[in-house]
């Protein structure tokens, strides 16, 4: 099983685990992320959470409180272990992204997704429903491949970032 460490805040340094059947945020990526938004005290959501590696860093960096989704219960086994190994609680939602997006009620801070890179529809879909859970001064962060064009239109796009052959792209609801 692979592994990937915090790159800041309280659990700098610490292992956690990935797996081998998806691909985490890589550390470069995580970090330069967490570098440009301040996360101390906020809501954080993070869909296609995978073993939740984002989320786990922005616990470590200060989030107040912390959900994370995923379809995939071999992803959630792993992301309840990342967080026992923190000593650290989220709330962990077994549900398509879809699904969850159209049903809750919550609205967060700051939301990151890591939809699976090549699924257009999906990534549409799920910025279509996006704005339901943003607060009006919300941040969502989509990565995303550099290789993809997507549909921005509801959203003010803040800044674009490139990691390789990934994008970081920030977005903020237009109102």
């Amino acid at each position: 099983m692979g592994e990937t460490r915090i790159t800041g805040g309280k659990y700098r340094g610490r292992k956690l685990k990935t797996g081998n059947f998806f691909r985490p945020t890589m550390s470069s990526v995580r970090s330069a992320l967490f570098n440009m938004i301040d996360i101390e005290g906020k809501s954080f959501l993070e869909l296609f959470c995978g073993s939740c590696v984002v989320s786990c860093e922005a616990l470590s960096r200060g989030a107040e409180r912390v959900v994370c989704v995923d379809r995939s219960k071999r992803a959630l086994s792993i992301c309840r272990k990342n967080l026992e190994s923190l000593n650290e609680t989220a709330t962990i939602i077994h549900s398509n992204v879809v699904d969850f997006l159209q049903n809750t009620g919550e609205k967060f801070d700051v939301v990151f997704l890591d939809p699976p890179y090549n699924d257009v529809e999906i990534i549409n879909k799920t910025l279509s429903l996006l704005p339901k859970v943003m607060k009006e001064d919300s941040l969502a962060v989509l990565e995303k491949s550099k290789r993809i064009e997507l549909d921005f239109s509801n959203f003010e796009v803040v800044k674009r970032k490139d990691y390789g052959e990934t994008e970081l792209v920030f977005l903020k609801v237009k109102r």
